[in-house]
C-alpha cells in the first residue's frame, strides 16, 4: 500500500473512540498521532534500518557520472580495466583506423589522451553509429555509449551499445546464491537500476528458473517514471538476455520476474533453508531488511505501551484511549501489507520468517490502493456521524442530531460498497493467480523427484 494510505488508515483508526473526536473538535490536535503510527512502520525501514543493514555485493548494471547525474558514465580509455565486463559506460576520443567493415559490422580503434580500444560494432548498433555520424573514417570524433569486454590474457574491446549487456547481472545473481549456500549466511545484493538522460530509467527483468538452476536477465525498454515504455527502445534480440547457472538449488517465494526500473533499484537476500522435505536449498528474501518487527503486530503493541508512558507522563487525560488506537493505526499497516504478496513477520520473536501474503488482487494494485482509501474515508464519516451526540453530549450537555439520520450500519455499508465490490474482486484475482502458484511448485516438486530417482539409480 502507499504511505498515505497507511497515513489515512491510522488517522482513521483515531475515530473509534470519542474522546479522541471530541479533542480534535476541540482543537486538541494530538489524537492525530494516530496517523504518525499508521506510517511509522515504513518510516523505520526506509529511513532508519536501510542504512544499517550490511550489503555483501554491488550490483551497478550503468554507473552514475559524477556530473551528469545520470549513465552512462564517460570514462578516459586507460580506466576501462576498472570497469567491470557488460557495464554501461562511454568513452570518448577519435576514430584512428578502420580494422574491418561490411554492412552489418565495424571494428574500429579510438583513442583519447590516455590510450586507445578496438570498438566494436554490429547490426543494429552499427546503424545507430552510422545514422549519428554518417561514415566512420579516420580523425572522426565520436562519443560511444557501449561496454567492455576482456578475455583472460587479452587486452579489451569496447563494445557499442545503447544499454548495459543483462550477463552482468546474471552471473553475480548466480554467484550471490552460490556463496549464500556454501557460507550458510543471508547475502544481500543490492542492484541498482539504470537511470538515462531525460528522467528515464532502462528496464529489466530477473527471472528465477528454479527447475533448471539458472538466472535469466532480460533487458527492457526505456520506461518513464510511470513505467511506461517509450516505444522504439527495445535492445537487439542478440543482447537480450543474460543467463548464469548456479552449482546449488534455489527457490523463490512467488513465481513472477523481479522488474527494476524507476526509482532505486532493490536489495534481494539470499539465504540457506530447508523445504519441507528437507532438502536445503537458497531461498530469495526481497528487501531483507523490511517487513521484521516493524511490521508486526508485537511491534505494535510495544510502541503503543511506549507511547502510552510518554502521554501519561505529559499529563494527556486520554492517554489510553490514544495508545490504543495508536496500537490499531500500527496494526492496520501491517494488515494492509499482508494483503500484498511480500508479507511480514507477524509475531516475533515467537516467529523468524515472513508470513507470505494474501495475494489479493496481485495483477490490480492501483484497486487495492483505492478500495482502502475509500474504505478509510468511509470509517472517518461513519464514526463522526455515529459519535456526534455523544460529543456534543459531553461538551455541551445537550445530545445533537446525527448529521445523516440514518441506522448505523445501513449507512456503514453504504459508504463502504465500493470497497467490499472491489476487495471480493481482489480476492477472486488472487485464486487465479495461487493456481499459477501451485502449478510451479508442481513444477519444482517433479524435478525434485526426478533428480532424486536419477541419483538412486546412477552408477
Amino acid at each position: 500500500m502507499r504511505g498515505w494510505i497507511h497515513y489515512l488508515s491510522g488517522a482513521a483508526m483515531a475515530t473509534f473512540f470519542p474522546v479522541l473526536l471530541g479533542d480534535l473538535k476541540l482543537g486538541i490536535l494530538i489524537p492525530i498521532i494516530t496517523a504518525a503510527f499508521g506510517y511509522l512502520p515504513d518510516f523505520l525501514d526506509f529511513k532508519i534500518k536501510k542504512w544499517l543493514f550490511p550489503r555483501h555485493v554491488e550490483i551497478d548494471p550503468a554507473p552514475i557520472d559524477p556530473k551528469t547525474k545520470v549513465a552512462p558514465m564517460t570514462v578516459k580509455i586507460k580506466d576501462l580495466d576498472k570497469y567491470e565486463d557488460y557495464q554501461l559506460i562511454a568513452i570518448r576520443g577519435v576514430v584512428e583506423d578502420v580494422e574491418k567493415i561490411s554492412d552489418d559490422r565495424i571494428v574500429f580503434t579510438v583513442m583519447d589522451d590516455t590510450g586507445k580500444v578496438r570498438v566494436e560494432a554490429v547490426r543494429e548498433d552499427y546503424l545507430r553509429l552510422k545514422k549519428i555520424y554518417g561514415e566512420i573514417k579516420p580523425g572522426l570524433k565520436v562519443f560511444i555509449p557501449g561496454y567492455k569486454i576482456q578475455a583472460p590474457g587479452f587486452e579489451p574491446y569496447f563494445v557499442a551499445s545503447d544499454a548495459p549487456h543483462p550477463q552482468l547481472i546474471a552471473s553475480k545473481i548466480a554467484e550471490a546464491i552460490d556463496r549464500a549456500y556454501e557460507e550458510n549466511k543471508m547475502i544481500v545484493t543490492k542492484v541498482h537500476n539504470i537511470r538515462l538522460p531525460g528522467d528515464v530509467y532502462r528496464r529489466f527483468l530477473i527471472h528465477y528458473d528454479t527447475p533448471s538452476r539458472s538466472i535469466k536477465v532480460y533487458m527492457g525498454p526505456i520506461v518513464t517514471t510511470g513505467g511506461i515504455p517509450i516505444r522504439g527502445t527495445d535492445v537487439p534480440e542478440y543482447r537480450k538476455v543474460g543467463e548464469a547457472m548456479t552449482k546449488h538449488p534455489f527457490v523463490k517465494l512467488y513465481p513472477r520476474p523481479t522488474v527494476i526500473d524507476a526509482f532505486s533499484g532493490p536489495e534481494i537476500g539470499y539465504r540457506r533453508t530447508k523445504l519441507p522435505t528437507g532438502k536445503e536449498v537458497v531461498e530469495e528474501v526481497f528487501i531483507p531488511w523490511h517487513r521484521g518487527w516493524s511490521h508486526s503486530f508485537t511491534g505494535g503493541a510495544i510502541a503503543a505501551m511506549i507511547l502510552a508512558g510518554i502521554l501519561f507522563l505529559i499529563g494527556y487525560a486520554h492517554w489510553f484511549e490514544l495508545s490504543i488506537a495508536a496500537m490499531l493505526g500500527w496494526w492496520m499497516h501491517v494488515i494492509e501489507d499482508q494483503l500484498g504478496f511480500m508479507g511480514s513477520v507477524l509475531f516475533p520473536p515467537l516467529q523468524k520468517k515472513r508470513v507470505p501474503g494474501l495475494m489479493v488482487g496481485p495483477n490490480h494494485y492501483t484497486a487495492m490502493n483505492f478500495a482502502t482509501a475509500w474504505l478509510m474515508l468511509s470509517l472517518i464519516i461513519w464514526n463522526i456521524n455515529r459519535f456526534t451526540p455523544y460529543i456534543t453530549m459531553m461538551q455541551t450537555g445537550v445530545a445533537a442530531p446525527k448529521p445523516i439520520p440514518l441506522d448505523d450500519w445501513l449507512f456503514l455499508i453504504l459508504l463502504i460498497w465500493p470497497s467490499i465490490i472491489i476487495y471480493a474482486y481482489g480476492v477472486w484475482d488472487g485464486i487465479k493467480f495461487r493456481r499459477l502458484y501451485r502449478k510451479y511448485w508442481k513444477y519444482y516438486a517433479l524435478m525434485e523427484l526426478s533428480e532424486d530417482m536419477e541419483t538412486v539409480g546412477s552408477f
